[in-house]
């Protein structure tokens, strides 16, 4: 798929079959991924993958999806906001709320551009998929279910499949 449609094709998609995606799919999308811009070439990200339905389904029922009051988008903005609610994890080696060290800032959105090059990868692959963006408690609770050591932070669920 050419640069530009896999762009236009993007989509968020919150149902999906209940079909496997093939093992070397699923590498060619984390690699691409794992090969956006960080800052200075830390790339401190690890992508924890689950693909066992019982973890899926755990992990499912901790993450509550948003309210949305748009009743009628009047623009694109406001049409994915409708669509776009429903993990990869870096370490934060720096705090983020730091007044004088913004480089903990800049870890945080070097993990933004791994999630855009995971989003556009699983659309020229043919699957879809959907953020989640973990808010409140969900952070703590999913890294407690998972077992994720200390010092790394979940900015985004990333959930792929194929469109039902």
């Amino acid at each position: 798929m050419e640069f530009y449609e896999v762009i236009e094709k993007r989509r968020s998609i919150r149902e999906f079959q209940d079909k496997p995606i093939a093992r070397d799919v699923l590498e060619r999308i984390l690699n691409a991924g794992l090969k956006a811009p960080s800052s200075n070439h830390r790339r401190q990200w690890e992508l924890l993958t689950l693909t066992d339905k019982e973890v899926i389904l755990s992990v499912a029922k901790i993450v509550k999806p948003y309210y949305c009051r748009i009743a009628e988008p009047k623009t694109p903005q406001q049409e994915m906001f409708k669509i776009a609610y429903p993990l990869p994890y870096f370490k934060c080696k720096y705090d983020l709320k730091s007044e004088t060290n913004n480089y903990g800032l800049m870890d945080f959105a070097a993990a933004w551009a791994l999630v855009e090059n995971l989003l556009l990868a699983a659309t020229a692959e043919g699957v879809a998929s959907v953020v989640h963006f973990p808010v409140k408690k969900e952070p703590e609770q999913i890294k407690a279910l998972l077992q994720v050591p200390d010092g790394y932070m979940l900015p985004a669920l990333v959930m792929l499949g194929y469109a039902k």
